[in-house]
């Protein structure tokens, strides 16, 4: 995959991100209209500190990821998704490890992500990257059941 490459979002690939995530949001019947916000406003985000990548092959967007500061010491992983077609390939593990390595260059302790049971795939590479699983105590999302946590120190 010689044509892969990671690029910081901009505002032309808006329709993309959204259409990406709301595909495996209501495929697993995930979505909530909590979503919507920053799907309609990556830009916004963005402008409070969050830093949202896409995978780019052959300029067709197949991957997105959002990395959303929570305060000095954490980040969320938001909106992770890799298109059919490309799953499978490394891209999710690239697109999680880009934001793992900007977590310890601006020595971020913890990265949380909230999730679902039903991503399975999603949960193991989680896992392999040294996620562990936490109690959930409150939530932004009804459909999220699973909660887990990296420390990076």
């Amino acid at each position: 995959m010689k044509d892969l490459e990671f690029i910081e979002y901009q505002d032309q690939y808006q329709k993309e991100f959204k259409s990406i995530n709301l595909h495996w949001l209501k495929k697993f019947d995930l979505y909530e209209k909590a979503d919507d916000l920053l799907l309609d406003n990556p830009s916004l985000f963005i402008k409070n500190g969050a830093h949202v990548f896409l995978a780019r092959i052959n300029n067709e967007i197949v991957g997105t990821i959002c990395l959303n500061p929570i305060n000095k010491n954490s980040s969320e992983i938001l909106k992770f998704a890799v298109i059919d077609g490309y799953k499978g390939l490394g891209i999710g593990y690239k697109l999680m490890q880009i934001c793992i390595d900007l977590c310890k260059q601006n020595n971020v302790e913890t990265i949380i992500l909230e999730s679902s049971t039903k991503l399975e795939k999603a949960l193991s590479l989680y896992e392999k990257l040294g996620f562990k699983h936490v109690e959930i105590k409150d939530t932004h999302f009804v459909t999220e059941d699973i909660k887990m946590e990296l420390k990076l120190r």
